[in-house]
């Protein structure tokens, strides 16, 4: 294959991912949609966080960029947030994979609990705490904690996804 051939196996393999980012978007902002006992499930943190234990390239940037402004726009949050912690958290999990563990199902499922746990946690803090919220303890077990378990869940079904697309786009440039 020529370079002009191996751009567009990638262009075509991040538009997928990008693709992807809007649909969970749009799943993410229908109400009541898998919503089990008042529990709704955050869907394009962990996608982006499987996305990036399973693909180290830069160029996943611009799905966790648009992953993350989109978890912005329909939390309600200042814009940036997300993204932000997104991409920290992605960074992060890079760096772990490279050189802490392997990215099997197990390990995805935890490591996705662990980074919603942290970012739900950053945002209940600067959200909530300052704000002076009452029943702080409910709403973070509720809100936080058992969100994370349950949008954690998803992260199995991601991984399939990102696997199936990254072996139909192979990379040829390895050579």
């Amino acid at each position: 294959m020529d370079r002009k051939q191996i751009m567009l196996r990638q262009i075509a393999k991040y538009g997928i991912f990008v693709l992807m980012v809007f649909i969970l978007y749009i799943l993410q902002s229908t109400p009541g949609f898998f919503s089990i006992f008042g529990l709704k499930p955050v869907f394009m943190l962990p996608f982006c966080i499987t996305l990036s234990m399973l693909d180290e390239t830069w160029q996943a940037g611009v799905v966790y960029i648009t992953g993350g402004l989109l978890t912005d726009l329909s939390c309600g949050r200042v814009p940036g947030t997300f993204t932000i912690l997104l991409l920290l958290v992605c960074f992060g999990s890079i760096i772990a994979v490279k050189f802490f563990f392997k990215p099997n199902k197990q390990n995805i499922i935890t490591f996705n609990f662990a980074c919603m746990v942290l970012m739900l946690t950053f945002d209940f803090f600067f959200s909530f705490m300052f704000g002076g919220y009452t029943g702080k303890r409910v709403y973070y077990l509720k809100n936080v904690l058992l969100v994370s378990g349950y949008s954690s869940v998803f992260s199995l079904l991601y991984y399939y996804f990102i696997d199936y697309i990254n072996l139909r786009f192979v990379r040829f440039d390895a050579r």
